[in-house]
């Protein structure tokens, strides 16, 4: 007579519940590494956003642009013995929403005061970032 050693239900439940627990521990985990690449990119988005800004204004005889979407669209030109070249917008590789307003990596418009040229985050608490 051959015994088949089986699994029990007590058995069965207890590994579950192990995977469980791990699965909520990982998915928490990941949230908080999510949430701290978004700050990162949040915090390099606004130094070239203000680095863009500089730009704009030296190239632009120091007048600010009156939106941001000008950043995403205008584009650079070049002179060169062989003419006018065109470059790159002021602000490349930007996500932007449909009326070309760069987007944090949150996916919310970025704040802009065409005053002082000040620019922030509108997400909810990055504001004074």
């Amino acid at each position: 007579m051959i015994k088949k050693r089986a699994f029990s239900l007590v058995e069965l439940l207890l590994v579950i519940c192990i995977i469980l627990v791990l699965i909520g521990t990982f998915a928490a985990y990941s949230q908080i590494t999510l949430r701290a690449a978004r700050e990162t990119a949040l915090l390099n988005e606004l130094h070239n956003i203000r680095m863009a800004l500089e730009f704009y204004r030296i190239t632009n005889g120091g007048a600010l642009p009156e939106d941001l979407t000008v950043l995403t669209t205008k584009r650079l030109t070049e002179n060169k013995l062989s003419g006018i070249k065109s470059v790159n917008t002021y602000l490349k590789d930007f996500k932007v929403d449909k009326q070309g307003f760069p987007l944090d990596p949150f996916l919310n418009t970025y704040r802009y005061n065409n005053e002082d040229g000040r620019v922030s985050s509108s997400t909810r608490g990055y504001e004074s970032w």
